[in-house]
């Protein structure tokens, strides 16, 4: 039998890793380490408690529960979690930041 290739990719930046440069992603990443640079993904973009990121994302959604310093482009939807830290400018079709999150810049409602 053979091995089918997993239909969503999934790749993960783990605690202690540092990334530096243009991460570009064919599916799902989740972030646990640090991310210096940009991130492009066609899929989700996942920061944990524990990651950092200093970087520009693009993606299809983000989920920001660590810390984002840096621009963020979602084709769908941007979710600031309540322990969530997101210091720059965020442009989604829906933007959703809880309670206790920290959002510092502008919003823009792609339409």
């Amino acid at each position: 039998m053979e091995n089918q290739p997993d239909k969503t990719q999934s790749s993960l930046i783990g605690r202690g890793i540092t990334v530096e440069g243009e991460l570009t992603d064919g599916g799902d990443l989740r972030v646990e380490g640090t991310v210096k640079g940009t991130i492009r993904s066609t899929g989700e973009v996942h920061v944990t408690p524990h990651g950092r990121v200093e970087a520009t994302i693009f993606a299809r959604r983000i989920v920001i529960q660590g810390q984002v310093h840096g621009d963020v482009e979602a084709e769908e939807t941007v979710n600031v979690q309540t322990e969530g830290v997101l210091v720059g400018n965020c442009r989604a079709r829906a933007i959703q930041i809880h309670e206790g999150a920290r959002f510092e810049g502008r919003s823009d409602i792609i339409r």
